[in-house]
């Protein structure tokens, strides 16, 4: 935050990430929030699930901590989900005060994007602002990124770059942190054979 002061004074540059599979996530977030507001700087966030339950879990045991994540996915869902409408609304009610508020959502889960832009809808918040941003892993839900795309929606990409050894620990904690990407790797896979039945027999 200290780093905001200097850098989000015209635009917001520095965008903090909140791990809302952790308990005091949305917590966090809303202090950053009221730091930002509190100082008259933009404001941007990155919301994911989070990577490292087993690590925090384990790590809270051993000092003898209670266990600082969420119990169960359907709670990691729910913080997700409540975070991002947050937000929203706080898009939404500072329309007209000059004051940037950005945020993206990176997500492979098709709920939590489905209703996220349902609501930017409601609240009337236009896709060509850019103040939402939909954002998943290169290969993994394509056909929610390149679909949102083609809707308008400003959609980013994130590519890993490296060895595999390198590479695939990275891999394995975005889907390891989204529990429905092998029920959208089998909806992915029907679409493409729709599509390539589609194309080869009209």
């Amino acid at each position: 935050m200290a780093l905001s002061l200097v850098c989000n004074k015209s635009k917001a540059i520095v965008w903090n990430t909140t791990q809302c599979y952790l308990k005091k996530s949305f917590e966090a977030l809303q202090w950053e929030f009221n730091f930002a507001e509190k100082n008259n700087l933009h404001y941007g966030a990155k919301l994911v699930r989070g990577a490292y339950m087993v690590p925090e879990e384990n790590e809270a045991k051993s000092q003898g901590h209670p266990c600082p994540v969420h119990d169960g996915i359907q709670a990691t869902h729910n913080s997700y989900n409540s975070t991002a409408n947050w937000l929203l609304q706080k898009i939404r009610d500072n329309s007209n005060q000059g004051r940037q508020i950005r945020f993206l959502l990176a997500s492979h889960n098709q709920d939590s994007i489905k209703q996220a832009v349902e609501r930017m809808r409601s609240y009337g918040i236009p896709s060509e602002d850019r103040k939402v941003i939909l954002a998943q892993v290169y290969g993994m839900c394509d056909h929610i990124t390149y679909t949102l795309g083609q809707k308008g929606y400003p959609v980013y990409k994130s590519v890993a770059v490296g060895t595999i050894s390198e590479s695939l620990p990275y891999l394995s904690r975005r889907s390891h942190e989204n529990s429905s990407l092998i029920a959208n790797s089998r909806q992915e896979r029907q679409l493409l054979n729709s599509e390539l039945k589609y194309r080869i027999m009209g």
